[in-house]
């Protein structure tokens, strides 16, 4: 039985009530020997063939593989077989027994021989899918560490935008308070400046009604009979004038009640009424700042192809649909990722798209520069081609906007380009005098680095 503790003593001493220290472990016989137990085991008929390890590269593998046993649980015998009809191991037994109909069993030893390459291929695909895996799960990272850098970039700039709207407001606010509170003190001064001028006017004339009551006083007291009759109609006059003049107040609306009143604007109390928030906050979570390319993963169909591997003579295609674009001199195809095709024709500054059913929908003419330029392309991401200058000078790569079939970007690369390919952040360019060269395009920093010449 298989264990994953680690091997400390020799199990056939153990046998004999003897704890000697173990030097290597069979993974055939499941058991941990010391130097002279290796030694027997080495020449012994049953086992002389098996491939021990030292102990201390034993206990370095993983749990799960110690745990994995050689024998079979039903029959003790060694697992020798692989049925690829049930996918499963069985030992010599198990094939009589329960696989004697299944026609795909595969002996694991031969299966497994180094020479034959097939355990470095299973193995090579699984170490291929763990870089392509950790390539994946640290993009992720830096795209989600870039996503929370820009989240509290965009609270920033949210607050800055609603302390700048709250002020805004502020402002006109204070403005228009201003104005109304100018009008209202105008209008109060002007009124009261008038309510004064009555009252200085009917002080006057309630004097001249006090000394015309201390003159009739003194005639009463004082003046004789035909004094008295005579001075009576001069007092009348007296009177009689007064009574005109505070009229003439009366009737002219100089007493007429002066009152303020504010009528505030109808949308003000709309605007408190109607608006219950400031504004509104909403999120987007439909675009992708990353992408994840994973290999083939061969390791899966290993088992399948070994009873029969198809050599690349023996493959058969067969034309899926023929599309008519009615143009010469096509040197660049890519498959966008909407589906749709883009074609280039060579020199000619043009970019065609078609649907996938050779339906046709637009002909773009690239803006650049330079003229004649254009001869492989690239898909880089959902919005940009990058297409080279082939032959023709200047020897550069263009980044070309897919809607508008402007240039975004130049990249210079000292020699003809013909061939561009875009995969996993990196563009690909094979030059007729210096190789290959691939730009990381992770940053659109155009650094560029050299593979081979």
């Amino acid at each position: 039985m298989a264990t994953n503790a680690s091997a400390l003593f020799c199990i056939i001493c153990q046998c004999k009530d003897i704890n000697k220290s173990a030097e290597e472990y069979c993974p055939q016989c499941e058991e941990a020997l010391c130097g002279d137990c290796r030694d027997n085991h080495k020449i012994s008929k049953l086992s002389k063939s098996h491939q021990t390890i030292s102990v201390e590269k034993y206990n370095k593998l993983p749990s799960f593989i110690k745990q994995i046993s050689h024998n079979c649980e039903e029959h003790e015998c060694i697992l020798e077989f692989y049925c690829k009809s049930h996918d499963s191991l069985c030992c010599k037994l198990c094939s009589i027994s329960g696989h004697k109909e299944c026609k795909e069993i595969i002996f694991i030893e031969n299966f497994l021989t180094p020479s034959i390459g097939y355990q470095s291929v299973a193995l090579d695909n699984i170490e291929r899918d763990m870089k392509d895996l950790e390539v994946n799960i640290c993009s992720a990272l830096k795209d989600r560490n870039r996503n929370l850098t820009e989240l509290r970039d965009q609270k920033i700039m949210i607050g800055k935008q609603i302390k700048e709207k709250c002020q805004e407001i502020k402002t006109v606010l204070d403005h228009l308070e201003g104005v109304l509170l100018e009008k209202v003190s105008a209008m109060e001064n002007e009124y009261c400046l008038k309510i004064d001028e009555v009252i200085a006017k009917l002080e006057d004339e309630k004097k001249k009604v006090v000394e015309i009551q201390k003159d009739v006083e003194s005639v009463k007291m004082f003046a004789s009979n035909l004094q008295i009759f005579m001075g009576t109609k001069s007092f009348q006059e007296n009177v009689s004038t007064n009574k005109m003049n505070v009229q003439k107040l009366y009737d002219n609306g100089n007493l007429n009640n002066f009152t303020i009143e504010c009528t505030l604007n109808d949308k003000l109390e709309n605007l408190i009424k109607e608006i219950k928030t400031f504004g509104n906050i909403k999120n987007d979570d439909s675009k992708k700042h990353v992408s994840f390319s994973w290999k083939v993963d061969k390791s899966a169909q290993i088992f399948k192809s070994i009873s029969g591997a198809k050599m690349i003579e023996n493959i058969n295609v067969r034309l899926v649909r023929k599309i008519n674009v009615g143009r010469n001199g096509l040197t660049g195809c890519a498959l966008s990722e909407n589906g749709n095709m883009l074609f280039l024709q060579a020199h000619r500054n043009n970019l065609l798209r078609y649907e996938l059913n050779g339906k046709f929908l637009s002909e773009s003419h690239i803006n650049t520069a330079p003229s004649d330029i254009g001869y492989d392309l690239a898909i880089v991401d959902s919005n940009t081609v990058a297409v080279s200058s082939g032959g023709n000078l200047p020897h550069t790569i263009y980044l070309i906007d897919m809607n508008s079939a402007k240039t975004r970007q130049d990249l210079d690369i000292d020699n003809f380009c013909y061939g561009l390919s875009y995969n996993n952040g990196s563009l690909v360019c094979c030059t007729s005098g210096e190789g290959i060269k691939i730009f990381d395009m992770s940053h659109r920093n155009s650094t560029n680095l050299r593979i081979c010449a």
